[in-house]
């Protein structure tokens, strides 16, 4: 059951929220379907670390947020407190580049050796599971731009989303690092595939 406006409005003022409890909620209602890493939420909310821990801990005893193996989502119960118009949803990024993806790489696995790695200035992010496609992002450490890789059978898509126009060009050579490194990660697989 999805709770009416009305009901949720009021479970909303019942529930104590802090400051840093109501940034982190926003946050994560902007990519409901992505886990984003504790590192990752620090940077783009510039919390000290022990104030996001605090926070983090709060709203999972409130349910409303859950810890997985890639990082925090924002659970059912906190989507359903706040409004769908709330805060804005994520802003659509440019494609950097598409390239083609060998059919037997195991997406997962693919994603589990990218998770938690930073290339260059590029810091790991967040990790988003959708039917037949997963995505990771990483941002550079003044959050001025997020890459996102979406990975799907045979495919690879790197979409990036810079803070001004004219970091697009920046965002661009971050993009084809990223994919540098991604196509390192899949050669070892490969690799190792060959010689078993």
């Amino acid at each position: 059951m999805v709770a009416e406006p009305e009901e949720s409005r009021i479970e909303a003022e019942r529930l104590d929220l802090r400051d840093n409890d109501r940034v982190v909620l926003e946050l994560l209602r902007s990519e409901p379907s992505a886990a984003v890493g504790f590192q990752g939420l620090r940077r783009r909310l510039r919390l000290h670390p022990e104030r996001l821990s605090r926070a983090l801990h709060r709203l999972a005893e409130d349910d409303l947020v859950v810890r997985t193996e890639l990082g925090y989502r924002i659970s059912p119960r906190g989507l359903a407190i706040l409004s769908p118009d709330a805060f804005p949803r994520g802003v659509p990024g440019v494609p950097v580049l598409q390239a083609y993806l060998p059919g037997d790489v195991d997406l997962r696995s693919l994603t589990l050796a990218l998770k938690g790695s930073w290339i260059g200035p590029l810091r790991w992010y967040a990790f988003s599971e959708g039917p037949g496609e997963m995505e990771i992002s990483w941002v550079t450490e003044d959050d001025g731009i997020q890459l996102d890789a979406r990975l799907r059978p045979g495919e690879l898509t790197i979409m990036a989303v810079a803070s001004a126009p004219e970091r697009l060009d920046e965002a661009s050579r971050l993009g084809h690092l990223l994919f540098q490194h991604i196509a390192r990660e899949v050669s070892r697989d490969f690799r190792a595939g060959l010689s078993g």
